[in-house]
């Protein structure tokens, strides 16, 4: 009965020691799975850097800014597209502006310039954002933007239109 104790005491002891090492082994090894679900921040901003006073009204032939941010948060590198349309016409934009190339936790932030080719009252200006590593197409060609953000916008002739003028 003696020996049975001192064996139960013994064991009870190792299993101690052996729990309180596999505790300081985890707490000693980082953790590179993350606990976030992976996404992606996509967001428009006005030419001052913040979010209001987007360009709405344009005058035919001239240009508005906006500030177009992408952050990549998806745990891994990550091709984007960026395309903008106009009431579905596609809007041109340079090569380095459309097809962006993200490390994880990186930011992309760039000035894009729209010029409206037509005129018309609250038109949809839309701003989509293609993960290329992930694109599905759905319904024969037809691939949804993974994020898209959307302006109502006004082009006019020329600026009296849209706008009133009080004389005194």
């Amino acid at each position: 009965m003696k020996h049975t104790k001192i064996l139960l005491i013994l064991i009870l002891i190792i299993l101690a020691l052996l729990s309180s090492g596999c505790e300081e082994k985890m707490n000693a090894e980082p953790r590179t799975e993350s606990l976030q679900e992976p996404f992606t921040e996509f967001y428009i901003l006005g030419p001052e850097g913040i979010a209001d006073n987007y360009p709405t009204d344009y005058v035919l032939g001239e240009n508005g800014t906006v500030i177009v941010g992408i952050v990549n948060h998806e745990q891994k590198p990550v091709n984007y597209t960026l395309e903008v349309e106009l009431e579905g016409m596609s809007l041109p934009l340079p090569p380095d502006h459309q097809y962006i190339n993200l490390e994880d936790n990186e930011t992309w932030e760039k000035a894009v310039t729209i010029t409206p080719p037509f005129e018309g009252k609250n038109m949809l200006l839309g701003f989509s954002l293609y993960n290329e590593n992930e694109k599905k197409i759905v319904e024969g060609e037809i691939c949804p933007p993974y994020r898209d953000l959307n302006l109502w916008i006004n082009v006019s002739q020329n600026l009296s239109e849209d706008t009133s003028i009080i004389v005194e």
